[in-house]
């Protein structure tokens, strides 16, 4: 698996909204981020097929790398 399909991204976030409570907070400043990115990476899932399941991560941007710890 190189990206997640929408049908992918979907089983994901239902796990992971699950995994949450039910529930997930999401501000606009933080939505709009993640659709528009100012790092002008695209797709900043990692995807990681293991013997159980996938490992979904996401690259850090710029920003966040070089942010101090």
């Amino acid at each position: 698996m190189v990206y997640l399909s929408d049908v992918n991204l979907r089983a994901v976030l239902v796990v992971l909204v699950a995994r949450a409570g039910g529930s997930v907070q999401i501000s606009n400043e933080e939505l709009y981020d993640a659709m528009m990115p100012d790092s002008g990476i695209g797709e900043r899932f990692v995807l990681v097929e293991t013997d159980r399941g996938v490992e979904v991560s996401i690259q850090a941007s710029p920003a966040e790398r070089a942010a101090p710890g």
